[in-house]
């Protein structure tokens, strides 16, 4: 098996977080915890329904690069609960159904999947007895997070290697009709759909997405198809950016002072304060926030008219400080969003990721012009140094690896 990793290592993720911050250049030696190992052993499969998926490519996510630079912080919420030593990298990823175990029956070989629960859960671990938001399809909100695996598990690998081992309850097919780039895309985009189905708009709400990078211009794309007659403003710094919302469906470019620009879209009233400090009454119904972070937590709730809406997509594995005076003065309402799980659509109960592929198979979500970037595998040291330099062009990046495409 070639995977790429990464490593608890505490003194090389030390190391990282100080070149991360001081001396970038030395993110790309050998002391970082994000390994490609070339030689580990090709393991047997777990158990009866696990499969061998080897994989054609695999998009490289914000996540894989706070991983890079080791940016998770010791008083971040997930830092008490225990993990594995590995970490497998890659999970925007399509790849082909290569082995399957005797008990498997949901695929065959040859089948195009991609993965789903991709974060630790009852269905991964092959824990028997699952958890009721897992039991629920809700894999995300797994109460055995913490918790071993009652197998036990070889390296399993991820998207960012040749292939991978899973489980098929970890799976998702992928529909005959989509190409391999529109499977690299269902992951991110499943991401932007739950985030809009979790609070979505009414007709005539007044809506901001401040971010536009793959999940912020797949918000923008999924708020027109829930809801066409809401009112999109945008607030992204980049040019090529702005324009590509405005041709998903945004209405607005939010441009000039950021207070300043709200009150103006939204004829909310502006009070300014000791130092500086600025504050809004009324603003936006809603706001996505696909940043994260002091500033963005604190400003997007000053935009927000009273009882408005925050949804929270953006995030650093870290805490942060924010004002959070607006929550209770304004009676805001705060949604976190962590990736995606099982939906209500047209009456029925569908796993994102099912809803996603419904969607770009019908042609009302596009992904042309996401994928703007490719490497080979080997190259994901390149990929890294691309997004860290982050031009004004990049939006997604995709690894083709060694696996190829079906023969």
């Amino acid at each position: 098996m070639k995977t790429i990793y990464f490593e608890k290592n505490i003194p090389k993720v030390l190391f990282t977080k100080f070149a991360a911050k001081y001396m970038p250049a030395l993110l790309f030696t050998g002391l970082n915890p994000v390994k490609y190992d070339r030689t580990l052993p090709d393991p047997p499969l777990p158990g009866p329904q696990w499969l061998r998926i080897r994989n054609i490519a695999t998009g490289v996510c914000g996540t894989d690069l706070s991983f890079f630079k080791a940016t998770t912080g010791i008083d971040c919420a997930l830092e008490p609960l225990p993990g594995s030593v590995r970490t497998y990298l890659g999970h925007e990823t399509v790849g082909i159904v290569e082995e399957i175990g005797s008990g498997v029956t949901k695929y065959q070989k040859g089948d195009r999947v991609t993965l789903r629960e991709y974060m630790s859960c009852c269905g991964n671990k092959g824990i028997p007895e699952p958890c009721r938001f897992c039991a629920e399809g809700n894999y995300c909100l797994c109460e055995n997070y913490g918790e071993p695996s009652p197998l036990k598990l070889p390296d399993t690998g991820a998207g960012f290697g040749d292939y991978y081992l899973a489980p098929e309850q970890q799976l998702s097919k992928i529909h005959d009709d989509l190409s391999d780039d529109q499977a690299v895309m269902v992951e991110p985009t499943a991401v932007s759909l739950h985030s809009v189905l979790m609070a979505p708009p009414a007709a005539g709400d007044k809506v901001l997405v401040l971010g536009c990078g793959t999940i912020g211009l797949g918000v923008v794309q999924c708020l027109k198809i829930i809801q066409p007659q809401c009112e999109i403003w945008v607030m992204e710094r980049i040019k090529e950016k702005q324009e590509f919302a405005l041709r998903l469906g945004a209405d607005h470019i939010l441009s000039g002072p950021p207070y300043e620009a709200v009150a103006k879209a939204t004829g909310a009233k502006l009070y300014r304060g000791f130092g500086g400090n600025t504050m809004l009454l009324g603003g936006f119904d809603l706001a996505y926030d696909c940043v994260g972070g002091d500033w963005s937590n604190t400003a997007c709730l000053r935009f927000l008219r009273a009882r408005g809406t925050l949804v929270k997509i953006g995030h650093h594995m870290r805490g942060v400080s924010f004002d959070e005076t607006p929550i209770w003065w304004q009676e805001i309402r705060l949604i976190g969003i962590d990736a995606h799980g099982m939906e209500d659509w047209k009456g029925a109960k569908m796993y994102t990721f099912d809803v996603v592929q419904e969607l770009i198979r019908e042609g009302r979500y596009k992904i042309d012009g996401f994928i703007t970037h490719r490497f080979p595998l080997e190259k994901y040291k390149d990929a890294f140094r691309l997004m860290l330099q982050n031009p004004p062009e990049l939006v997604k990046i995709v690894l083709d690896c060694p696996g190829g495409s079906v023969p």
